[in-house]
């Protein structure tokens, strides 16, 4: 390399470090980094929460851990987050169970729009409408005639009341006009197993483990759930151009702070992350996991998780669910 141009390339290495260090300036120094997962370890939260972490502790050259917090349906995990310090060292990342939260809920400790301050939406991915193999409905138009001409034949399963699962999948029935029956499970896994099983004819599941049930040929996969079709599954058609118009629901995972943080801090953050997220080893781990980089400004984040709670809400009380003490 010429002197000139070795001199312009340490010249620019240097710049980015510094930036980097600029912006690890503004955390706390000597103080444990973490991001909160509000499920216990092995899910997606977990999976998503740990690989961030670690591609996190590169950029900044400081430890950063993950923090599972379970119970009560995140409920615990998110109320750590808002109380603990405002300084950027804690950060929740939670699943769109957030916004389905204050539409379940009657009474929390909290107030996800105002005590917390959106980082990012880290990831999106479609959910898929699977079905028993032995249902008779091979197309999701199929599916909604059988199930309007036999309205006693037709349960679906969720991991449980108030999951984001569970409000899709209320989604589903509300705009396809479907008589079908809620069995909520204890677990993803465990209505899955009721799918196969039969206990349940169909279940709505995030992609990354759909697929797989679909391919192995334990369920039958009719479409996804997102209005476009996905290049995380090529050639599966959607809900929408399947007999139920403009049908648009997906899974999605933010990361936030608590409200008071400073306003160059979530900024600095968000940076971070937006990076980690576009970057092509993190899009292609992502697509693995069936999921796609989301990376949107602070200010959009906490826009899509107020319009999220809104229409959650008004799910919520056109199919009856009545709020849990």
């Amino acid at each position: 390399m010429k002197p000139f141009y070795r001199s312009v390339a340490l010249s620019l290495a240097g710049f980015t470090l510094c930036a980097a260090s600029a912006h690890a300036q503004s955390l706390p120094d000597g103080k444990q980094m973490r991001i909160i997962v509000p499920y216990s370890a092995g899910g997606t939260s977990d999976i998503l929460g740990r690989k961030l972490a670690e591609q996190l502790s590169q950029r900044l050259g400081r430890t950063v851990i993950v923090e599972n917090r379970a119970g009560a349906g995140g409920t615990i995990g998110t109320d750590a987050t808002v109380r603990s310090d405002p300084d950027g060292t804690t950060i929740l990342l939670h699943s769109g169970a957030i916004a389905t939260e204050p539409a379940i809920k009657a009474k929390l400790p909290y107030d996800v729009t105002t005590d917390l301050s959106a980082v990012t939406t880290a990831v999106r991915g479609p959910f898929a409408l699977l079905v028993n193999n032995d249902l008779p409905a091979k197309t999701v138009s199929e599916l909604v005639a059988y199930a309007k001409a036999n309205p006693d034949k037709v349960n679906y399963g969720t991991p449980g009341i108030g999951t984001s699962v569970h409000f899709a999948s209320e989604l589903f029935k509300s705009a396809s006009k479907a008589p079908l029956t809620h069995v909520p499970y204890k677990g993803a896994s465990a209505a899955l197993t009721g799918l196969i099983g039969g206990e349940v004819q169909v279940v709505i599941d995030p992609l990354s483990t759909a697929k797989k049930f679909a391919e192995s040929g334990k369920v039958r996969a009719l479409a996804i759930t997102t209005k476009d079709r996905s290049d995380l599954w090529p050639g599966m058609t959607t809900v929408a151009e399947s007999g139920v118009p403009d049908f648009d629901s997906a899974v999605w995972y933010g990361l936030y702070v608590p409200a008071k943080t400073p306003a160059d801090t979530v900024k600095s953050l968000n940076e971070h992350f937006v990076a980690i997220l576009k970057s092509r080893e993190m899009e292609k781990w992502l697509s693995a996991e069936g999921l796609e980089a989301v990376g949107n400004t602070s200010k959009a984040s906490q826009e899509q998780l107020k319009s999220d709670i809104e229409t959650w809400k008004a799910l919520a009380q056109k199919a009856g669910i009545q709020p849990q003490q």
